[in-house]
């Protein structure tokens, strides 16, 4: 029930953000606006978004270690974006531990640990783009209190995940006294879960390791406000310097509000007035360039994605399922995918700490 009530909020959202978006617009100026868009500017976008999630990939497998490869780094992460667009629950980071811990190099409850990490990079460097570009955008005023709670929340997050990495046994001997007062609950079981997700964090106490993190989070967003930098130029004559990085930021904080999966609508009204108001836009290009950026995405992860699931051996239903099976209380979710293909179904031991600080430059 409450699951059923998350996706009629969601849709409510999204509809009523659409009904934002679409408002007051001129369909014949947007037939215009495609007409006449530059779609030479779609190739560079294309190649940027190729190198966004590679260098994605590349950051991830800082975090898991030597034993899983770049390129399934790559595809897995692909699988995810698949998932959280097309399915709801935004359920793409548990699939993607899901899928990289069922080829035994990684614990379940590792990886889970390292996309909390990811996520926590990813908010810390869209708010530091943000405090940078938000001074020099006119009426950005609301996106910078956003930006300052969202900055707050990231950095205790941070600091948070950094006690627990320096500090494993606090975190532990922490969740050993909240779970013995559960009743009905075999707390040794899920205390063993958690000590993967503590063990996932250990690639946190290398001082090089996190610079390389930070790095690569940057390298990541910089092709992030190339592609939005690419697209808007396809389909606005000639857009404003700091448009794009402003529509990045404006963007990763408001995909935190509950939608539909894609964000459809909720993207879109964001978009529109992110152009619009501070940067003068007119209303039926920002609309253009909102719906083509949006579908655009959407195409090149669900291609990507796919390909990710045949390289895998999975389908998506299966995916999708084993990733919902994180919310039930199963202490070894990595014995919840069951395909047709063989694959590893016992849930393999967190790798050793010693080994993952060694993956730096990976």
């Amino acid at each position: 029930m409450k699951r059923r009530w998350q996706v009629i909020i969601g849709l409510a959202i999204s509809a009523a953000a659409l009904v934002l978006a679409l408002v007051g617009i001129d369909l014949r100026r947007v037939a215009e606006t495609l007409a006449r868009s530059d779609y030479r500017y779609l190739i560079p976008g294309a190649a940027a978004v190729l190198a966004y999630l590679l260098a994605r990939a590349v950051r991830w497998r800082l975090l898991l270690g030597r034993g899983v490869s770049l390129a399934r780094c790559f595809w897995v992460t692909n699988i995810g974006y698949l998932v959280s667009n097309v399915l709801p629950f935004r359920l793409g980071d548990p699939a993607r531990a899901m899928v990289v811990g069922r080829g035994g190099e990684v614990s379940v409850a590792a990886a889970l640990s390292t996309v909390v990490v990811e996520r926590v990079l990813d908010m810390l460097t869209v708010v530091a783009m943000l405090g940078g570009v938000a001074p020099f955008v006119a009426g950005s005023g609301q996106a910078v209190n956003a930006g300052v709670v969202a900055g707050a929340v990231a950095v205790a997050a941070a600091v948070l995940l950094l006690l627990m990495a320096f500090r494993p046994h606090w975190g532990r001997r922490a969740v050993r006294w909240v779970l013995a007062r559960i009743p009905r609950l075999d707390a040794e079981r899920w205390a063993r879960v958690f000590d993967g997700l503590f063990d996932g964090l250990a690639p946190l106490r290398s001082g090089r390791l996190g610079l390389s993190l930070l790095l690569w989070s940057a390298i990541a967003w910089a092709f992030v406000v190339l592609t939005y930098w690419a697209l808007l130029r396809a389909f606005v004559p000639r857009p404003p310097f700091l448009a794009a990085p402003f529509l990045v930021c404006i963007l990763g904080l408001g995909m935190a509000i509950p939608s539909s999966p894609s964000a459809v609508g909720v993207f879109h009204a964001i978009a529109r007035y992110g152009l619009t108001i501070p940067f003068s836009v007119p209303a039926e290009e920002a609309v253009t360039a909102a719906f083509a950026i949006h579908a655009f995405q959407y195409i090149m992860i669900a291609i990507l994605g796919l390909i990710g699931l045949a390289r895998e051996s999975l389908t998506l239903g299966a995916v999708a399922r084993s990733a919902g099976h994180l919310t039930t209380p199963d202490p070894n979710p990595s014995s919840r995918i069951t395909d047709q293909e063989p694959c590893t179904t016992s849930s393999p031991a967190a790798p050793d700490s010693s080994a993952s600080t060694t993956s730096i430059g990976c």
